[in-house]
């Protein structure tokens, strides 16, 4: 049986170069009620921004319990991207260290 690439390219396409940006994680539990509690201390600027972008982002996949969203952020601006988001922890959290230590 033979298998084949879903690519008919060797290339791969860089859309954004994220070298040199910082990499967050940012743990959230959301709850029916729709509260949301942040897990991570960051630098003031950065918390209020990414905390309003992981509210808008949970709320808008339905997810409901806890969550992880990984960023990019650019190290001289407030630009970020979105690299990742898991509807769990991570095992780094101290809060999923405590569940399931």
């Amino acid at each position: 049986m033979k298998y084949f690439a879903l690519a008919l390219s060797s290339q791969v396409l860089i859309e954004k170069s994220l070298l040199g940006w910082k990499e967050l994680e940012y743990e959230v539990v959301r709850d029916a009620a729709d509260t949301v509690c942040n897990m991570e201390n960051l630098v003031r600027h950065c918390d209020s921004m990414l905390r309003k972008t992981t509210i808008r982002c949970v709320r808008h996949l339905g997810i409901v319990g806890e969550c992880n969203i990984q960023y990019a952020l650019h190290p001289n601006s407030l630009e970020y991207c979105i690299i990742e988001v898991n509807a769990r922890l991570s095992q780094s959290s101290a809060l999923a260290s405590k569940a399931t230590g």
